[in-house]
């Protein structure tokens, strides 16, 4: 038992003696005979450290009680919830043994156990902190095969632009050993896994996927994953989780590096800790989707000062789930349940500094849905939320105050199928890392009838457009991109093919000269993960998920992007819709152009943006365009303002939204409607 634990104890017993004390006097002597054995029993418990005290706590509602600022816990038996009750938000599992043939490193080969008894520290640390100055060189694409990878220290990401995958999320655990040295002080967390390298804002495109990490018994310091990224990137299908009985752990997932973002976590869950999620900094911003949060014992998500876009978040919980602060702080909140509960708590606490846009929030238990202390200081009782904005609604004509709601899809399940089915470009010729023409390999390789192609990594070139059609369902590099010289021709072609959807996701690299990255023409739904766009045939579906590109033309299409980062001088606006839909959680720019031009009847939804006009070449230009259009949008600035925050057109009559005009402080728009 613990220092506070037992001094809480004496505390306690002292309380009830005192109490029974004074009954004593007026008992008679059969009573005083059974208050004496009554004493005596609880002198025993006291003396032995009986567990059976702790029982007692579970009568209040709140998860932990707080003594001198520490958590007292919570036995292991008194009501943590299983996180696989929130069954319509299980993490794809999806597990295949990646092809000999991918260009990436197996951490068996360097040692790597993954047996659950080897300590595989050093062999993980060999080929995860790897860079281009060591003997080597660089290693940028790694598989973790299925197993348990016993560590006792932080594992340190060596290079920016890393690709590690595991077989499977469930398969593959990074496990922390039990009651580890280094990890034992909440007062000074260490992380396990630690993805960040060099400059705060040029620590490119670090993806995580399909792995497990245990922060294991007895390490209350321990912080699961620490993560950060810049210009995409992101952690996918991962589960953080303290397989402590008290669900002991500083912090699951820590964004704390100056500068996190943008990047994209989806589909993640965490078990446990103190905090689930936190992230800092005003510079730049994060997009979440398909989070999970369970049994932490503080809260669950902490914003301080960041601009977040969160959907789909799950909570069950008996502490706030949600804490946004900090005077640059900007939250768009959709499409959450939060249960579990705490009838003196609320689900979500707005500081007095945040700005908060929540929309479609269910609770359940909880004392009220939403405590808001900034803005106009609103309160929500719930327990259900239709739609909240902390701030004053801003519009330029006469419109409904409320967001546009455009409908939300997510994207089609695209199989990859079997891996021995896939198909490698450089079975017909192509060669990675060289300066000869692959074009015409990969389009034989696409023509080939199979349905899966990828590259495996390495760097491309192409002297034409590719053609994706055929049989074709996936298309992707494995961390693999291209170089296309095509002046004034788009680098790939999407045809009418055997399948409704398809989908490409192969980056590009420096020296790409081509029209745009992908030319749609067909109306079948694609799946873009990497490039500009523009389309020839209209009525088609899009979804794009986290990419950098400009520009992004969309002709009478229906658009749903997660975390898109556009920054351009060349291109004004950087996103045009032409009489489409266009639906997008998490926006970054940067540069100085019209960041979104929405005309002839289009509809446009932005759920959190940063607006980042770090530089102004060009001159000044509006950062919304909305001729005869729908808008809403929530959104921040950050450097230098755009001026005019938005320009409107309706019926032959322009009006513009100065920056002056910003309901809330620090360049940050709650809710701009015009429908």
């Amino acid at each position: 038992m613990r220092e506070t634990e037992s001094f809480t104890l004496i505390l306690f017993v002292l309380h009830i003696l005192t109490i029974l004390t004074k009954l004593f006097a007026s008992m008679n002597n059969k009573i005083q005979f059974l208050f004496t054995l009554l004493i005596s029993a609880i002198l025993i418990i006291l003396l032995n450290k009986v567990k059976v005290f702790k029982h007692i706590f579970f009568l209040f509602p709140a998860q932990s009680v707080q003594v001198a600022d520490k958590s007292v816990e919570l036995p292991a038996d008194s009501g943590y919830f299983n996180i696989e009750d929130l069954s319509d938000n299980k993490v794809a599992n999806e597990s295949f043994e990646f092809p000999a043939d991918s260009g990436y490193v197996n951490v068996r080969d360097f040692g790597a156990k993954g047996d659950g008894i080897a300590d595989d520290t050093e062999a993980l640390r060999k080929v995860l902190g790897r860079n281009k100055k060591d003997n080597g060189g660089a290693i940028r694409s790694i598989y973790i095969p299925n197993g348990t990878y016993l560590v006792c220290n932080t594992l340190e990401w060596g290079d920016k632009k890393k690709d590690v995958r595991g077989e499977s999320r469930d398969g593959v655990i990074i496990k922390l050993m039990d009651n580890c040295p280094g990890f034992q002080d909440p007062k000074s967390p260490k992380k396990v896994l630690q993805i960040e390298f060099g400059h705060g804002g040029q620590n490119f495109n670090q993806r995580l996927r399909n792995i497990t990490v245990d922060v294991g018994k007895g390490n209350p310091g321990a912080i699961g994953i620490g993560f950060h990224t810049n210009n995409g990137g992101g952690v996918f299908n991962v589960a953080i989780r303290s397989s402590d009985p008290q669900k002991r752990g500083h912090t699951g997932l820590m964004m704390d590096k100056a500068w996190p973002g943008p990047g994209l976590i989806e589909n993640v869950y965490i078990d446990g800790f103190d905090t689930g999620i936190f992230i800092t900094h005003d510079q730049y911003s994060m997009t979440f989707e398909h989070i999970t949060l369970a049994n932490q014992r503080k809260v669950g998500l902490v914003n301080a000062w960041n601009t977040l876009a969160i959907r789909d978040l799950k909570s069950m919980n008996r502490v706030p789930v949600v804490e946004n602060y900090g005077k640059m702080a900007l939250m768009a909140l959709i499409d959450a349940e939060l249960t579990g509960g705490d009838l003196n708590s609320p689900a979500i606490i707005n500081h007095s500094e945040g700005v908060l846009f929540a929309r479609n929030i269910k609770t359940k238990g909880y004392k009220q849905a939403i405590d808001n202390q900034a803005g106009n200081k609103q309160q929500v009782k719930g327990p259900n939320v239709d739609e909240f904005v902390s701030n004053q609604i801003s519009s330029l004509f006469s419109s409904q105050p409320k967001s546009l709601r455009l409908p939300i899809e997510d994207p089609p399940n695209i199989p990859y199928g079997d891996p021995k089915t896939w198909v490698n470009v450089t079975k017909f010729g192509a060669q990675p890392n060289d300066t000869e023409d692959d074009g015409a390999a990969i389009q034989k390789a696409i023509d080939s009838g199979a349905e899966t192609i990828y590259l495996p990594a390495g760097v491309y070139r192409s002297q034409q457009s590719i053609l994706v059609r055929g049989n074709v369902r996936r298309l992707f590099g494995l961390n693999a991109s291209m170089v296309f010289n095509v002046p004034g021709k788009p680098a790939f072609i999407v045809k009418d093919g055997k399948y409704d959807a398809v989908a490409v996701d192969i980056d590009g690299n420096y020296g790409n000269q081509s029209s745009y990255w992908i030319e749609h023409a067909s109306k079948r739904t694609l799946v873009l993960g990497s490039g500009s766009y523009i389309n020839t045939v209209p009525g088609g579906k899009v979804f794009i998920e986290d990419v950098v590109a400009t520009p992004l033309i969309f002709d009478r299409q229906k658009v749903w992007m997660r975390q898109i980062n556009t920054e351009s001088y060349e291109h004004n606006p950087h996103i045009v819709n032409k009489g489409g839909d266009l639906w997008i959680l998490g926006l970054k720019t940067e540069k100085d152009r019209t960041i979104i031009g929405t005309y002839d009847g289009g509809r446009t939804e932005v759920l959190s943006g940063l607006l980042y006009k770090n530089r102004e070449r060009i001159g000044p230009a509006p950062a919304f365009i909305c001729e005869d259009c729908q808008m809403s949008l929530v959104y921040r600035n950050k450097g230098i303002a755009y001026q005019t925050q938005v320009r409107e057109i309706q019926n032959d009559i322009t009006r513009e939204f100065s920056v002056r005009e910003l309901p809330a402080s620090n360049g940050r728009m709650p809710l701009f409607v015009s429908h």
